[in-house]
């Protein structure tokens, strides 16, 4: 998929694969940290840890974000 924005664009896996990749990452985080409702999440010391790690490597690994600066396309 790909993502116009004023500055940049963004490109990123958005095949099935990858949305169950997600989903099962993100599944697995509120299993690790015994956190099944917003209230949990935002009260455990788990998740508001964790949460950037989590995201990262779903950036990262999973979808593979690729920004151009348009600037740079000129």
């Amino acid at each position: 998929m790909k993502i116009e924005k004023d500055y940049f664009t963004v490109e990123f896996d958005d095949s099935q694969a990858a949305k169950e990749a997600v989903f099962n990452k993100i599944l697995e985080f509120f299993i690790e940290s015994e956190s099944f409702c917003g209230e949990s999440i935002m009260q455990s010391d788990y998740p508001l840890i964790y949460a950037p790690t989590l995201l990262s490597e779903i950036a990262d690994d999973i979808l593979k974000f690729k920004v151009t600066d348009k600037e740079d396309e000129l």
